[in-house]
């Protein structure tokens, strides 16, 4: 007896829910690959002997992986030029930046360092006030 396609869905979602891809650019990419793998092979089980709906179904794909082959491209250029952020997202990202300026020698900004003082050589700006005039 053949299995329900929606049960054996099912099952592949609950055995590959665990699967987790990196964070940032990178693992974005890993999902749309993922998801080009799932649509072929929806398109080669919903082959038949309807020529017509096959045409559809294999233009459709190429299509898909036209999109998806541009996206990698896309998103391996970006990370050739940005790979911390390529890697990283979020607050992984931001704590990474910090190393990065203190092994260059730059002062980090902790919660008690952020009363910055202006440079005394230079000129004072005034300050405006944003605030709403009363009408």
């Amino acid at each position: 007896m053949a299995q329900d396609p929606n049960e054996l869905l099912k099952t592949l979602a609950d055995q590959y829910r665990q699967i987790k891809f990196g964070s940032g650019v990178v693992g974005k990419t890993s999902y749309a690959v993922y998801s080009l793998i799932l649509v072929w092979g929806v398109i080669l089980w919903r082959l038949s002997g309807s020529a017509a709906l096959n045409s559809c179904l294999l233009v459709g794909g190429v299509i898909v992986t036209g999109v998806v082959c541009w996206w990698i491209r896309s998103t391996q250029k970006f990370a050739e030029k940005n790979p911390s952020a390529a890697l990283l997202e979020g607050a992984q990202l931001l704590e990474y930046k910090r190393f990065e300026a203190q092994a260059k020698g730059q002062p980090s900004l902790s919660g008690s360092q952020t009363n910055l003082q202006a440079d005394p050589q230079l000129p004072s700006t005034p300050v405006v006030d944003p605030g709403f005039e009363d009408q």
